[in-house]
């Protein structure tokens, strides 16, 4: 993606933590980063502005697998393999990553400060403005598509619920289910019923979490998607935002759809 662009159509990839010994990677376009660019810069957004430097190194043409610098970030900062990770670039090789349960409700930031197997330099202090503080409910994420739509959504929702948002393509009204849904958190049954309602409209329809570790915090909603769809008279595409009311005795979605060129 050219530099230019950067502002409006700004980079975001959503990550499981996964295990630490896992290699993470990340789908981002081959020419995000400089060329023979052998290092990225993440900063926690908690308002420290520690910045870790983390090797990488090209996996194909659409992504990287982070190396050296992970395993002693995935320690310092506590995270789970249910964590959500949320990358923002921010320009040449620095990300901004902000740290999410898989309910959706961003994590307090606590560091260990304790050692950890990967002896590289913790952290990087440069000198930078800081961040201006982060909406108070902004708690939600981009899935797809990385466009200048789908980031105003991000940068301009605001709710009380934790959200995700996700772009409902020609080819997802065409299937009777919704994939790749992000699971409602680790006291959430993997399958079970959950109510997606807009308006004074309510569908129940299944959702099933994927198997194995693949995908692991992600599921599919089906038994009752179309349905919704046609209640809602969605025939076109749209981004659908979807905040989560309640996990306690059952799921609720509440949704809503957006027009966007």
């Amino acid at each position: 993606m050219a530099e230019e662009n950067a502002e409006a159509d700004v980079v975001r990839v959503i990550k499981a933590a996964g295990e630490p010994s896992w290699p993470m990677r990340l789908p981002l376009p081959n020419d995000l980063l400089p060329n023979a660019s052998n290092y990225i810069y993440i900063t926690v957004s908690d308002g420290s502005d520690r910045t870790y430097k983390i090797a990488c190194s090209p996996k194909g043409r659409k992504a990287i697998t982070l190396g050296r610098g992970w395993q002693r970030f995935y320690h310092e900062y506590k995270l789970q393999p249910s964590n959500i990770l949320l990358f923002k670039h921010k320009g040449r090789d620095d990300f901004s990553v902000r740290i999410f349960q898989s309910s959706g409700v961003e994590r307090t930031y606590v560091t260990s400060g304790g050692d950890s197997d990967d002896m590289t330099t913790p952290q990087v202090q440069r000198n930078r403005p800081g961040a201006p503080p982060m909406p108070q409910h902004q708690t939600g994420c981009i899935n797809v598509p990385r466009s200048a739509a789908a980031a105003e959504v991000e940068q301009t929702f605001r709710s009380e619920h934790p959200f995700f948002t996700m772009y409902i393509t020609k080819r997802l009204l065409g299937l009777h289910f919704l994939p790749n849904v992000p699971h409602f958190g680790e006291a959430v049954s993997d399958d079970l019923i959950v109510t997606l309602r807009t308006g004074d409209i309510f569908v129940r329809v299944v959702y099933a979490r994927y198997g194995g570790n693949r995908r692991r915090n992600c599921g599919a909603i089906s038994g009752g998607w179309a349905d919704f769809l046609r209640k809602c008279n969605i025939t076109d595409k749209k981004l659908a935002v979807f905040k989560i009311s309640s996990t306690n005795s059952h799921v609720d979605l509440l949704v809503q759809f957006v027009d966007f060129e």
